[in-house]
């Protein structure tokens, strides 16, 4: 789980945390279960909590961060 700190995003992102439903682990497939667990989250956050993140810039930062995140695991995954 991810550490947590004071903040707005972590209190933003703490009711997906805690809808996060176990996932049916198989052998080797860590990191695909971890990612199915973050979409997953992501999907299942709803549309009006969705409006209230607006323009919260550590939020957006976070975002990015993930996004050249799995663009660097996608061209590692890709390559390999």
């Amino acid at each position: 789980m991810w550490p947590r700190r004071a903040g707005s995003r972590d209190r933003a992102l703490q009711p997906a945390l805690l809808r996060l439903r176990p996932i049916e682990k198989q052998d080797n497939d860590g990191l695909l279960t971890d990612l199915e667990t973050a979409v997953e989250a992501m999907k299942n956050v709803p549309w009006t909590e969705l409006q209230k993140m607006k323009g919260n810039a550590g939020l957006l930062e976070k975002i990015d961060d993930s996004e050249e995140l799995l663009r660097s695991l996608r061209k590692a995954l890709k390559s390999a």
